[in-house]
C-alpha cells in the first residue's frame, strides 16, 4: 500500500473511531525498531479551542467556568482534569498517557493556554434600584414593585450568576400555603419581635434592604440589630432572636461573618479576606460595648479593599461591595451626623430569652427542621419584605419607649432618673459640676470614672436635652460651666 493511500485509510479509520467528537489531538504513524507504531500528539491550538468551547473563560484575572449563565471559579488543575475526563471516555490508554504528559506541560507547568483564554464578556446579574433577582436551583426569581414575581431560567438570564450565590433549594411561585392565609413561621417570629404593626414594618424594611444588593452611594447604611431591653452596666442578655434574623438574611444572600469581639477593622489589613464575589452581607456578630463604629466609615461609603495573605489586594467597587450588618447587646455609640447617616438601628422586642427560644414556641428547629412548603413560605415572606423596602425604603420606628431606652443605654438609667427628679427645670441656670457630683454621691463609686472625663457629663446632659426636646444654652462662669434648658 502506497503512503497516500495508507494516510487516507488511517484518516477514515480515525473519523470512524471518533465520529463527531471534538478532538484536540491527532495520530502520527512512526516506525520504531522496524515496527509501525502510533503516537498521539496534543495540538495546543485545538486544545485551547476545546477549552473555550467547553465554557472556560477569564474574569477579572480569575479562571472561571461558564455553563448556562452559571459561573464558578476554577483552576488550571480543574481544567486539566476536565480535559482528561473527556479523553478517558474514549477508553484508549495510549491517548490518556499522551495527554497526561503533554497536557501537564500545556495546562499546569507553563499555563500558556489558560492565560490566553478570552474574557467572560457578559455582565453579572445584579439588582437595580427597582428590581431584585434571587437565585434558586430551578431558576431566578425577578422581584419588581407592583408586578407579579417572575421565574426566569438560567439560560435566559440577563447576565451571569455566581454558582455560590444559588440557594440549594427550589422555589415554587404562587403555591397555596398549608392552610388558607397561613403565614410563614419566620413571619410569625418577626411579629413576635415587634411592638406593633409600625415596628413590624420597620423590621421588614430592614430585611428587604439587607437582601437587596443594589447600593445607593447617598445612603451608605449599616444595619444594627439590638435588643429593646438591655443595660450597659449589667450583664447583657442574648438569645433574643438577632442570630436567627441574620441567618434568615443569609438564606437569601451570601454572608461573610466576623466575631465582633475579636475582629480588628482598624489595623488589620486582612480584615475582609473572607469576602468573595457572592458575598451579599458582612456580618459583625456580637459587637462589644466599645465597638469602634467609625472604623467602618470608609468601607461603608467607599470601595472595599480585600486582601488575602500572599495575594494582591483586590478592590471591590462600592456598587458591588456587600452591605454591613451588626448584631450587639450594647448600644453602638455615636450620634453625630457622620454616624447617623451611616446607621439604621433596629431594636427587637424581648419576646425570647436564653430560657425561651423560637424552637420552644414553634416546636421546630428553624431552617433545619423546615419542609419544602415552609421554605417556600419563608422565601415569599422575604420577597414581600424586599417589596416593602423597594416601595418605602428603610422605615424608621421611633417610639417614645425606644427613644428612652436608647438614652438610658447611651448614658445610664441612674443618670436619667437623677435628671428627672432634680434637674428637669426650664429657664434655670444649673452647673454641670453639680450634676456630676450628685450622680457620684447618690449612686456611689460606679460613677467615679466620670471625674476623669469631665466632658462626659456635658455630653450626657446634651443627650437628655435632645430627648426632652429642650434647647440648651451653655455658658462659662467663674464657679464652673453652666447650662439652661428652654423650650
Amino acid at each position: 500500500m502506497n503512503r497516500d493511500l495508507r494516510d487516507k485509510v488511517q484518516a477514515k479509520v480515525f473519523d470512524i473511531k471518533y465520529g463527531e467528537a471534538e478532538l484536540f489531538w491527532y495520530e502520527v504513524e512512526k516506525i520504531k525498531n522496524g515496527r509501525p507504531t502510533t503516537e498521539y500528539i496534543v495540538e495546543p491550538t485545538k486544545l485551547k479551542q476545546f477549552i473555550v468551547n467547553s465554557g472556560f473563560r477569564l474574569h477579572e484575572d480569575k479562571l472561571v467556568y461558564l455553563k448556562n449563565n452559571i459561573v464558578e471559579i476554577t483552576t488550571p488543575e480543574k481544567i486539566y482534569k476536565f480535559c482528561y475526563n473527556y479523553i478517558s471516555q474514549f477508553q484508549e490508554t495510549n491517548i490518556e498517557s499522551a495527554f497526561i504528559k503533554q497536557g501537564t506541560s500545556y495546562l499546569i507547568k507553563n499555563k500558556g493556554i489558560v492565560t490566553l483564554l478570552p474574557e467572560l464578556g457578559i455582565p453579572l446579574v445584579r439588582d437595580s434600584i427597582n428590581i431584585s433577582y434571587k437565585f434558586y436551583k430551578n431558576g431566578i426569581v425577578k422581584i419588581e414593585l407592583n408586578k407579579p414575581l417572575e421565574l426566569i431560567e438560567y439560560k435566559d438570564a440577563p447576565g451571569f450568576v455566581w454558582k455560590d450565590s444559588i440557594q440549594k433549594r427550589n422555589i415554587h411561585l404562587h403555591i397555596a400555603s398549608k392552610k388558607l392565609g397561613d403565614k410563614a413561621m419566620f413571619e410569625k417570629f418577626i411579629e413576635n419581635l415587634s411592638n406593633d404593626s409600625n415596628h413590624f414594618n420597620s423590621i421588614c424594611s430592614a430585611l428587604g434592604y439587607a437582601i437587596h444588593t443594589f447600593k445607593d452611594a447617598r445612603k451608605p447604611i449599616c444595619l444594627i440589630f439590638n435588643d429593646e431591653v438591655q443595660t450597659d452596666t449589667s450583664k447583657p442578655q442574648g438569645g433574643t432572636g438577632k442570630g436567627l434574623i441574620v441567618k434568615g438574611i443569609s438564606e437569601i444572600v451570601g454572608k461573610a461573618a466576623y466575631n465582633g469581639k475579636n475582629s480588628d477593622f482598624t489595623n488589620n489589613k486582612f480584615a475582609f479576606q473572607h469576602v468573595c464575589d457572592s458575598t451579599g452581607i458582612i456580618l459583625i456578630d456580637d459587637a462589644p460595648r466599645n465597638f469602634a463604629f467609625e472604623s467602618l466609615f470608609s468601607v461603608l461609603s467607599d470601595d472595599l479593599p480585600v486582601e488575602v495573605k500572599h495575594q494582591p489586594v483586590r478592590i471591590v467597587p462600592f456598587k458591588n461591595s456587600p452591605k454591613f450588618v451588626i448584631t450587639t447587646n450594647y448600644t453602638i455609640k455615636g450620634d453625630s451626623p457622620s454616624y447617623k447617616r451611616r446607621r439604621f438601628d433596629i431594636f427587637l422586642r424581648n419576646h425570647y430569652s436564653d430560657t425561651f427560644q423560637p424552637n420552644d414556641e414553634f416546636d421546630c428547629e428553624f431552617f433545619h427542621g423546615w419542609d419544602e412548603e415552609e421554605w417556600n413560605l419563608f422565601d415569599h415572606f422575604m420577597f414581600e419584605c424586599l417589596k416593602t423596602y423597594l416601595d418605602q425604603g428603610l422605615i424608621p420606628y421611633n417610639s417614645e419607649s425606644l427613644r428612652l431606652k436608647m438614652l438610658c443605654n447611651e448614658t445610664s438609667v441612674d443618670f436619667y432618673e437623677l435628671m428627672e427628679e432634680h434637674f428637669n427645670h426650664l429657664e434655670v441656670k444649673m452647673l454641670y459640676q453639680t450634676v456630676r457630683n450628685k450622680l457620684i454621691k447618690e449612686y456611689g463609686s460606679d460613677y467615679k470614672y466620670i471625674d476623669n472625663n469631665k466632658n462626659l457629663i456635658i455630653d450626657w446632659i446634651s443627650r437628655y436635652a435632645e430627648f426632652k426636646g429642650y434647647q440648651i444654652a451653655k455658658k462659662r462662669a467663674n464657679k464652673g460651666n453652666t447650662f439652661i434648658f428652654s423650650k
